[in-house]
């Protein structure tokens, strides 16, 4: 087969994962995202050609397609304080299982700073902000 890749990163695509496991790429995607109505042995093939070809799946391509992502975004006035550590560790071991991934934001107790990471990370269309 040969490798294309995406044009703008050189990484491996999805339709190339497809390709090389002989689905569409609707299925490839699911069996990535284990939707249970994939035969598990369509699964492993596009799992084995994703693993292949270093396939690595693009979370911003998947939240602009649902309009959502897995990622929660948690600010946090420093990341000195004991207690904001224990605290982010509280919210991942919450989040992890779910399949949601914490993103985490330090505003150094500045406002500005504060409003500058709200406006980047909502750009992710996260699904929740703490």
């Amino acid at each position: 087969m040969t490798r294309t890749g995406s044009r703008t990163t050189g990484r491996p695509t999805l339709s190339e994962v497809a390709r090389l496991s002989g689905v569409s790429p609707i299925t490839a995607s699911r069996a990535l995202r284990g939707v249970t109505t994939v035969a598990p042995q369509l699964a492993m093939k596009v799992h084995e050609a994703a693993l292949q070809l270093g396939y690595v799946a693009n979370p911003a391509a998947r939240a602009l397609a649902s309009a959502q992502s897995q990622s929660i975004v948690v600010l946090i006035p420093s990341l000195s304080n004991q207690l904001f550590i224990d605290t982010l560790e509280a919210i991942h071991d919450v989040m992890r299982p779910r399949g949601l991934e914490v993103l985490i934001g330090n505003s150094h107790y500045d406002i500005n700073e504060e409003e500058n990471l709200i406006r980047n990370y909502l750009a992710y269309q996260p699904r929740g902000l703490l």
